[in-house]
C-alpha cells in the first residue's frame, strides 16, 4: 500500500478513490472523512465540501452520508471521538462501541449516532443499529431511508426487524410501488426525464 503525507487532509472523493485504490487503510479512510465534521474546506474544493455531490452517493453511500451530515450539523470542535467510535464498531463488540459513544459529550454523540446507524444499515448490523434508533435524537435522512426501504425481510430478518420495531417505522411507514413511481414522475419530487 502506497502511503500518504501525515498533513495532507483529503476532500471526499480523494478519500473514496485512495480506499478503493488501497492507498490509505481503514482508519485513514475514517479520519478523512470525519474530519469534515469539524467544517473543514480545501481551499481547491470548496463546494465538493460543502455541496450536495450526488456523484459519491454513487461511488460510496457512506462517504455521501458524511457529507451529508457535515452540511448540516453545527460542526464538532474535534472529530477524534468519533473516529475512535467507528473503530470500535469496525474492530470490537457492540459493547465496546456504546462504550466509547457513551463517553462522548450529547452533541458529538448525536451526530456519532446518525452516522453509525447509516454504516450499521449498510453493514446489516442489527445489534449496533438497534442501539442508535433506539437512543435516537437525530435526524434520518434521505440515504437513511433509502437504504432502509430497499431492505427486505429474507435478505437479513434481524435488521428488518429492528427497523420495523423502531421508532423511524412509525415516523417513516414503507411506501406502495405507486407512491415511489409518483415521486420520480412529471410534478413528483424527484422527476426523471424518461
Amino acid at each position: 500500500m502506497a502511503t500518504l503525507s501525515p498533513n495532507k487532509s483529503m476532500c471526499f472523493l480523494e478519500v473514496i478513490t485512495a480506499k478503493k485504490e488501497h492507498i490509505i487503510d481503514d482508519d485513514q479512510y475514517y479520519h478523512h472523512l470525519l474530519n469534515h465534521l469539524t467544517g473543514i474546506t480545501h481551499e481547491d474544493r470548496v463546494g465538493a465540501c460543502t455541496n450536495d455531490d450526488r456523484t459519491l452517493l454513487k461511488h460510496d453511500t457512506f462517504g455521501y452520508s458524511v457529507q451529508t451530515v457535515s452540511r448540516e450539523i453545527d460542526h464538532v470542535n474535534d472529530a477524534t471521538p468519533i473516529e475512535r467510535l467507528f473503530k470500535a464498531y469496525r474492530t470490537g463488540t457492540t459493547e465496546d462501541a456504546i462504550a466509547q459513544h457513551d463517553s462522548m459529550d450529547e452533541k458529538d454523540a448525536k451526530c456519532a449516532r446518525r452516522l453509525l446507524a447509516t454504516r450499521a444499515l449498510m453493514d446489516k448490523r442489527a445489534d449496533v443499529l438497534h442501539f442508535c434508533v433506539s437512543r435516537g435524537g437525530f435526524e434520518y435522512d434521505d440515504t437513511f431511508k433509502g437504504l432502509a426501504n430497499s431492505l427486505r425481510h429474507c435478505e437479513h430478518p434481524k435488521t428488518y426487524g429492528v427497523l420495523e420495531g423502531s421508532g423511524f417505522r412509525k415516523l417513516h411507514p414503507h411506501k406502495s410501488l405507486a407512491e415511489i413511481a409518483a415521486a420520480f414522475d412529471v410534478g413528483g419530487t424527484h422527476p426523471v426525464d424518461w
